[in-house]
């Protein structure tokens, strides 16, 4: 016996409830399209105030003191044009009953609004670009009236396409939101980050030793903050890989109950303690120590440099691969062990020749965790790094490319400065996805290895 049905896929004896959801959405994306003639965009120049609208920062400019005009920039007026555009079809598909569609139409009309506020610091440099003193905005209540009307109009047509529907289709849009995430600062990234290494030059920015970005000869060469960010990375993996390995195979295998129930903890309370305070702890004990040997090799050193940093980073992505390394050796069926104890092997040769080799992709899971977090780290490593752009030794002072970013982001002035430091991010960016995409691939490669030996 087939069950009534309704125009939005509900039972017969909620139709009242859907007759109410469509018009509902409806006059939400309208409100939503609305919004667009209320102020969208706050501003505050010199001694003048506006307060713009969605469609005048789309077809308008701004005059300032020296009757220069101003537009918005390409970024703003694209995604608020966009946003509107995706309310519009949003309502086309509504009409046409594909209400799924017509909510991610609205959700994607919200999303180009949350967007338009990445690009408000271009529009403080075009007007600091031409004389403006003093300069400030923020997003307007129309802004804000779109976004909610926009997201309660993608709700109530989500809910149109029925209970069993909207379940799954509120899981594929957690995915996307996840997958979204990645694609949005990606974007961003290279939006931010291709303008400076265009102006400058790709190899100039690159491959360039000097780095000076104020004063009469400017300089953005990045080259020496690529290698102490590569040396510092590398150190650290040499030093936390194998120490957090076997610490997490003495856990899984060897340590007894009472003993693991204790280390464990330790492990986990590492892993909780911020990084200011492993910053502040290498500034008082670590740096002073290297400064000490240093002195009594005869080496002339601060103490802070290229040896804190890979001695802080290496104590900072040990919890992680502790943790992600014993959970995939506990994984591991124990027949392995026990065909392997059968034929003769001693505890610890089969821990090395068995175990650890069946762990392999989880292991490298958390190499891959760990390098992410060691290539990112900035606070700890801006207190022992030194903070000087030259060629990194083990005990002369870096700055790896997080702490540039850091270090010189609250003084760097709107224009080439403040646009480098983004660049920087982007090969940042680039060099981490380049990590963890060969870490990836080395896993697949491993896991697939694995299940030809046991065809």
């Amino acid at each position: 016996m087939t069950k009534p049905k309704t125009s939005c896929g509900i039972a017969q004896k909620k139709r009242v409830g859907c007759k109410f959801l469509r018009p509902a959405s409806f006059l939400f994306s309208v409100l939503a399209a609305a919004s667009v003639i209320f102020p969208f965009f706050r501003i505050e120049f010199d001694e003048y105030s506006a307060d713009v609208s969605g469609i005048s920062a789309i077809l308008s400019s701004i005059r300032t003191q020296t009757n220069a005009l101003i537009g918005f920039p390409f970024g703003i007026r694209v995604t608020v044009l966009l946003s509107v555009l995706f309310i519009v079809t949003g309502m086309v598909l509504l009409l046409i009953k594909h209400y799924t569609l017509s909510s991610v139409a609205f959700f994607l009309g919200f999303v180009s609004a949350v967007v338009q506020t990445a690009f408000s610091s271009s529009l403080r440099e075009a007007f600091i670009g031409q004389g403006v003193e003093r300069f400030s905005s923020w997003m307007g209540y129309g802004w804000t009236l779109f976004l909610f009307f926009s997201l309660i109009a993608s709700a109530c047509a989500l809910f149109l396409s029925g209970i069993e529907n909207t379940a799954e289709n509120i899981f594929k849009l957690t995915a996307f939101i996840s997958v979204g995430a990645v694609g949005l600062i990606t974007v961003y990234m290279f939006v931010s980050g291709i303008p400076a290494i265009a102006k400058i030059g790709f190899f100039d920015f690159v491959f360039g030793t000097r780095w000076a970005p104020v004063g009469t000869e400017v300089s953005f060469g990045i080259l020496n903050m690529i290698l102490a960010s590569i040396f510092g990375c590398i150190g650290a993996i040499m030093i936390g890989v194998p120490i957090g390995l076997l610490t997490a195979v003495f856990l899984a295998e060897i340590a007894p109950k009472r003993l693991a129930s204790i280390i464990r903890p330790a492990v986990e309370l590492l892993a909780g303690i911020p990084s200011v305070i492993y910053g502040f702890w290498g500034m008082k004990v670590l740096v002073p120590s290297i400064r000490e040997f240093s002195t009594k090799i005869g080496y002339n050193s601060t103490g802070s440099g290229l040896a804190a940093v890979i001695i802080i980073l290496s104590i900072m992505i040990l919890p992680t691969i502790i943790r992600v390394a014993e959970t995939a050796l506990r994984s591991v069926p124990e027949s392995y062990t026990e065909a392997a104890l059968a034929l003769g092997n001693t505890k610890i040769s089969t821990i090395f020749s068995v175990q650890i080799p069946a762990a392999r992709s989880g292991i490298l899971a958390g190499i891959i965790l760990g390098v992410g977090r060691a290539i990112g780290e900035t606070m700890a490593v801006i207190m022992v790094a030194g903070n000087i752009v030259q060629f990194p030794s083990l005990f002369s002072s870096v700055r790896p490319m997080t702490a540039g970013i850091a270090f010189e982001m609250g003084y760097a002035e709107a224009g080439l400065h403040r646009q480098a430091l983004f660049a920087i991010g982007l090969i940042l960016f680039i060099f981490i996805m380049f990590v963890n995409l060969s870490f990836s691939y080395l896993s697949g490669k491993g896991v697939r290895a694995d299940a030809r030996q046991k065809k």
